[in-house]
């Protein structure tokens, strides 16, 4: 006979482990609307020659910065190594009345750094001419040259021409936050269901195989009965007399005895 409560825990842990299973499978299905979500459109500002932006570090660690885009080829007619339209863009960083250009800000004019931000936005004709607060060491030795900026502080971006401002931080935060949440809900489920499928396949067998609880056998009338079967029946009349009392014969009073035999009578002949 199956173990009954082997069988219970085997049944609660498989539900477990398939609803985790299904919790991956709903992640990875939805995984897919979740990152359309977030475009780099949306931290995108419209073209305006004037921009105002905020540097916040919310988490301590620095800032990926804000990257000043305009539309632009990447030709390079005077064959000078640098893109012309960046070179001819010029721009100021105000922090109040102060000019804070050089100390908040990169100009990245070559082939490669006017493209960097192709993947983000392709096909769009937009160049990439300048970073502003990027505050990591992406070197990781302290011989980068950062921007040095202060938390907290509203910056007005002016420049020549018609610019946008992306907000990469902002974007690049969000991309890997709802990356670690895909990547948890992934593992987390996946794993657990596997390992819990595994172990109720396991519980299940041994549930199979183990026997339930053994019960004492019973003993009527000192002899043992087999829990299965019916113990030795007596005759019908033997266990009828068996169950019956004993008779309590009654003995009949004691009669006094009979006085003791009169002699015979002697006759004597009378001659």
């Amino acid at each position: 006979m199956a173990n009954k409560p082997v069988l219970i825990a085997a049944a609660v842990v498989l539900v477990l482990s398939i609803g985790s299973l299904a919790v991956a499978g709903a992640a990875i299905n939805g995984v897919e609307d979740d990152f359309e979500k977030i475009t780099p459109y949306n931290y995108l500002t419209e073209t305006s020659t004037s921009h105002d932006i905020n540097y916040v570090d919310d988490d301590g660690l620095g800032s990926a910065g804000f990257y000043i885009l305009m539309e632009g080829e990447t030709t390079d007619e005077d064959q000078d190594g640098f893109v012309d339209a960046c070179v001819d863009f010029e721009f100021t960083v105000m922090d109040g009345s102060n000019d804070v250009t050089e100390q908040t800000s990169e100009v990245d004019c070559t082939r490669y750094g006017t493209t960097q931000l192709d993947d983000e936005f392709p096909d769009d004709g937009f160049i990439t001419v300048a970073k502003i607060c990027d505050t990591y060491d992406d070197e990781g030795n302290g011989s980068e040259d950062v921007e040095s900026c202060t938390v907290g502080t509203m910056y007005a971006v002016q420049g020549n021409t018609g610019m946008m401002v992306f907000d990469s931080d902002s974007y690049y935060t969000d991309i890997l936050g709802e990356l670690g949440e895909f990547l948890g809900e992934l593992f987390g489920g996946s794993c657990f269901g596997i390992i819990g499928l595994c172990c109720g396949v396991i519980l299940l067998i041994v549930g199979l195989i183990m026997g339930g609880k053994q019960q004492p056998p019973v003993v009527m009338g000192g002899m043992p009965m087999n829990q299965g079967g019916m113990g030795y029946q007596a005759p019908v009349g033997q266990m009828q007399q068996q169950m019956q009392p004993p008779l309590v014969q009654q003995q009949a009073p004691m009669q006094p005895q009979q006085e003791a035999t009169q002699a015979p009578s002697q006759v004597w002949d009378q001659s």
